[in-house]
């Protein structure tokens, strides 16, 4: 790279001049090819929507995190406040890369850990499952209240966006002509499902019913065990199946990848180039998305030649 990097991690998440630098260089040194789409995704990491909350993010150098900074659950009472610090840069950010996005690429929805997710973040994820016991209505209140703030973050982001281009995309890189960001509950793997039932499914449906598309994001293993729950989404249009660090490669996952097929659903996984003959060989095509990163030209367009033969 021909431009300064910041010394403090910080810097590299906040400093705009920087943001825009990489955005330019990754573009000079990216081939999107097949399906792939010219995108940039502002973020300032998972817990950003926390943040907006009341949170204090700490930054390194791959992602960021809120510390728990709620003490009584039952006098927590979540909103958006249009003078929050982290909110005021998240927006800064999204402005100026819509600026220079504008005919030249899209632009995504910034994460948004919603739900279950940023109530663990507020609180801490052990007092969070122990909360499900001894709160439960405290923790329904606070999930039905961050649905809605979910929405309304959304919406302007939405509101940007729709200024420079038509349409959304976010992190799962998936384009829709209308409003869309990927759905998930990472914290919900670690409940039964008849607690995810109880507690966060009903978020997740109000969601994609609100969304013109959407694809929940199933993160590991743990979280199996509410796929049925998930699959019997009417409104949902896709699952992205991802088994987690240190799992089996998704060459060994087909069974799940099957069940998700099946149901109906469009599948979103990611895999080593190696593996995407074998994949499009055993998984049916239809509503079937791969993401499969190349090292290099050469290395994709050898790809695209193996996915053309296996095209129907």
């Amino acid at each position: 790279m021909d431009f300064p990097v910041p010394k403090k991690i910080e810097e590299r998440w906040l400093n705009i001049d920087y943001i825009l630098h990489r955005i330019e260089y990754y573009f000079e040194n990216t081939c999107f090819l097949g399906d792939a789409i010219p995108w940039y995704l502002p973020d300032l990491g998972p817990n950003s929507f926390t943040a907006f909350l009341g949170g204090e993010l700490i930054f390194r150098e791959e992602t960021s995190w809120v510390n728990p900074f709620v003490d009584d659950l039952s006098s927590y009472e979540p909103s958006l406040k249009e003078d929050n610090k982290w909110w005021r840069i998240m927006n800064n950010i999204l402005d100026a890369v819509c600026e220079v996005a504008e005919g030249n690429f899209l632009v995504g929805i910034p994460d948004l850990h919603y739900g279950g997710d940023s109530l663990a973040a507020a609180v801490g994820t052990q007092k969070l499952i122990r909360y499900l016991f001894t709160n439960p209505d405290d923790v329904k209140r606070i999930i039905r209240k961050l649905t809605e703030i979910c929405r309304q973050v959304f919406d302007s982001y939405y509101e940007k966006i729709s200024r420079i281009q038509k349409g959304s995309i976010t992190w799962i890189p998936a384009y829709s002509r209308g409003k869309y960001f990927a759905l998930q509950d990472d914290f919900s793997g670690l409940v039964s499902p008849r607690m995810f039932k109880e507690f966060f499914l009903e978020e997740q449906i109000a969601l994609s019913k609100y969304l013109d598309n959407s694809i929940f994001h199933l993160d590991g293993p743990m979280a199996l065990g509410n796929l049925d729950l998930i699959l019997q989404i009417d409104s949902l249009d896709g699952v992205q199946w991802v088994p987690g660090a240190g799992a089996k490669p998704m060459s060994e996952w087909l069974h799940v990848c099957r069940k998700i097929l099946d149901a109906g659903k469009s599948l979103y996984i990611g895999c080593e180039p190696t593996e995407v003959e074998f994949i499009l060989s055993k998984l049916p095509h239809k509503g079937l998305f791969i993401y499969s990163p190349c090292k290099t030209e050469r290395e994709a367009r050898s790809l695209m030649k193996i996915v053309e033969r296996h095209r129907k």
